[in-house]
């Protein structure tokens, strides 16, 4: 399993790519929903990484955040949101992918690196 050097870059290439789309005329709005969750998982397993946990399922990832602290509920915003997007073909309007992109996401992302600044 990736250690924290490699789960911190991952999350920040998935972000931009979600930005890029972002910028795009055309957006494609299931992708950066879906980008940004995975932003947020290797955000997550960054934490974890400093813990010595390295989840192999989203379950256990889940089991593992919400035991740590309240940011898993923003996480769990993000895995739904993901999931609809990748399964349920659910059509997002641009603002509601902003609002994902500004309240959970942001909400995850800062909390995880804030939790990772106090650890160093």
């Amino acid at each position: 399993m990736p250690e924290l050097p490699r789960h911190l870059p991952q999350a920040e290439r998935n972000e931009r790519a979600a930005e890029a789309m972002a910028s795009l005329p055309d957006r494609h709005l299931d992708w950066e929903v879906t980008m940004l969750f995975y932003s947020a998982l290797h955000y997550v397993d960054a934490l974890l990484a400093t813990l010595g946990m390295h989840p192999r399922t989203h379950c256990e990832r889940n089991d593992l955040l919400a035991n740590l602290t309240d940011l898993a509920v923003y996480y769990q915003v993000l895995s739904k949101r993901s999931m609809n997007a990748r399964y349920h073909i659910y059509q997002f309007t641009p603002a509601e992918v902003d609002r994902i992109r500004n309240g959970a996401f942001r909400r995850v992302k800062e909390g995880i690196l804030a939790l990772l600044a106090n650890r160093t």
